[in-house]
């Protein structure tokens, strides 16, 4: 029985302790050639099968090449009832010297991938090597990009020799992408083979516009009409499609995004008086035509305009720099809070590949009763002015001045009892003649029978409710009217926020985030595809003219049918 009870004991141990043993990570690595030339770059990709924070040991592979880059990338999947995930590298190398070169064993955590045997050639290859004196090369800085994510790309020239006056390198050419040359052309010298080259180099920004396969055709070099042509070789990029995000309506994918709140003025604000707020977004990696507007033009307290909307674009080494700044002018409507709803724009960060969120908090400002005018006492001087003077309730005489004027100076004592005892006399003269006048009034009424009047109510009577009611359908067939408007118009940005502005109003018992908010409450596939089309013009991912009178009729279509069920009912 003991022997038995220790078996178990021990099997038991045996197993847990199986259990508690880490997972081990499956590391494998690839390559998009086996055979280059001198000077050609090739892709390794590197794969661990799990989610990884770290990254392998990619060091050694600097021995035998010049790493130019890498890029991460986690992939998921669903299968047999679980998540599967896996960490992908791509690396771009160029080979150091000819040679047959070994890719090492890269380690990551305990294990390690097995080595790769590439063959370089020394002489010429595919690669665009016509000569030792001369070479041409293109690089990107990743094999996978998200539709509309910026891709950077680079023409590299490399020359032993001064070049000719017309020498020319090929600007690229690519159907179904935004292409933006990121400054003018670099040049360095660089040493290869103990050869110092000097080098040309043009970089550009790519915006692919489609998902799916992009190819990069080859970059041509010419040094003039009769010579060679060097050229290099051309670039498959997989581009994928937009990634499902919770708040619909931004597809913003990008290395840095923020927000910022440029306002100065305080949250207060008196009836009468209006103020400016201004707000601005940054982006790393967008065109500025791509940043999304902030600012809500609908608010039930006041009334919000904006006044200027500048964008601006600024290239530099790392890409596209881009920014919107919006100006508002916001003036109440009447005494109380004026409540700015948060402000959240989420986007897609693609150095770590998950969504993020951007947002400022709520603003409220507080709106004071109109300010008074300023006044001052009456003096001589003023009284010879043309200013006319008035008495307070107090029985203080008192007279509105300019605010240009400077208020007059009391020269002497003697002067200011003169002046107080002259007011003292008309102000009881002018009591007296109240007093006589209001005896004689009493005299009259006396014999006269006061008919008591009907009390009247002015809180909810039919007269206000429908002065209120036509008041709200007045604001809905303007705010209809704008929509309209902005589509004939073409303006699909404007047209998305006046939309939601008279949704709003048309449905109030309803909440509408964003424009497709809408199709969900109709069910109309119809609407739905003309507001993804919209949505496609302001975030860029659809390109030419918007035909908003398709969207105007369908909404249209949508507003009569809504008014006829309410007739009906």
């Amino acid at each position: 029985m003991s022997f038995q009870f220790h078996s178990v004991r021990t099997i038991t141990a045996g197993f847990i302790a199986l259990i508690a043993l880490p997972v081990l990570a499956q590391v494998s690595v690839s390559s998009d050639r086996y055979s280059v030339a001198e000077g050609e770059a090739l892709r390794l990709t590197v794969e661990v099968d799990q989610r990884a924070s770290g990254r392998p040991d990619f060091s050694p592979l600097t021995r035998d090449f010049h790493f130019l880059g890498s890029k991460q990338m986690t992939v998921s999947s669903f299968a047999n009832g679980a998540n599967q995930y896996t960490t992908r590298w791509k690396i771009l190398l160029r080979p150091r010297h000819s040679g047959e070169l070994q890719i090492p064993p890269l380690q990551f955590n305990n294990e390690f991938s097995q080595p790769l045997l590439i063959s370089v050639a020394g002489d010429t290859g595919a690669a665009a090597i016509i000569s030792k004196d001369a070479y041409l090369e293109s690089a990107v800085d990743g094999y996978e990009v998200y539709q509309n994510s910026q891709l950077l790309y680079s023409q590299r020239l490399f020359h032993l020799d001064d070049l000719p006056p017309m020498a020319s390198l090929s600007e690229p050419l690519i159907s179904g992408i935004v292409i933006v040359p990121l400054g003018e052309k670099l040049q360095y010298t660089r040493e290869i083979n103990d050869q110092t080259y000097k080098v040309v180099e043009q970089n550009y920004a790519f915006f692919p516009e489609q998902a799916g396969q992009l190819s990069i055709p080859a970059a041509h070099f010419s040094a003039g009409p009769g010579t060679p042509e060097l050229n290099s070789d051309p670039i498959q990029i997989d581009v994928l499609p937009l990634v499902s995000q919770k708040i619909r309506g931004y597809w913003l994918p990008a290395t840095r995004l923020t927000l910022e709140d440029l306002t100065t003025a305080p949250n207060n604000l008196a009836l009468g008086e209006s103020q400016t707020r201004t707000l601005k977004i940054s982006a790393e990696g967008l065109l500025a035509e791509q940043l999304p507007s902030l600012i809500s033009l609908r608010n039930e307290l006041a009334s919000i305009e904006i006044e200027d909307v500048s964008l601006e674009q600024k290239t530099t080494p790392k890409g596209i720099v881009s920014s919107r700044t919006e100006t508002i002018r916001i003036t109440p409507a009447e005494r109380g809070e004026i409540t700015l709803p948060e402000i959240t724009i989420p986007w897609w960060n693609i150095t770590s590949d998950k969504s993020e969120k951007a947002s400022l908090p709520q603003i409220v400002l507080r709106v004071e009763p109109a300010r008074p005018k300023a006044i001052v006492a009456v003096t001589p001087a003023a009284l010879a002015t043309t200013e006319t003077a008035t008495i307070t309730e107090t029985g203080q005489a008192v007279m509105e001045l300019p605010a240009d004027k400077p208020a007059p100076i009391e020269k002497s004592g003697s002067i200011r009892l003169l002046v107080w005892l002259l007011a003292s006399v008309a102000i009881i003269t002018s009591l007296g003649w109240l007093y006589s006048f209001s005896s004689q009034r009493r005299k009259q009424l006396a014999p006269e029978v006061q008919q008591p009047k009907p009390e009247t109510t002015q809180g909810n009577s039919p007269v206000n409710e429908s002065h209120k009611l036509n008041q709200m359908i007045q604001e809905e067939q303007l705010a209809f009217s704008k929509v309209v408007d902005a589509c004939n118009k073409d303006m699909p940005l404007e047209a998305r926020l006046l939309m939601l502005d008279w949704a709003r109003l048309f449905w109030p018992h309803n909440q509408f985030n964003d424009s497709l908010d809408l199709s969900d409450l109709n069910n109309s596939k119809t609407l739905e595809l003309l507001l993804i089309d919209m949505e496609g013009y302001i975030n860029g991912s659809e390109a030419g003219h918007w035909s908003g009178d398709l969207l105007a009729s369908a909404l249209m279509h949508i507003r009569e049918n809504q008014l006829q069920e309410v007739v009906q009912e």
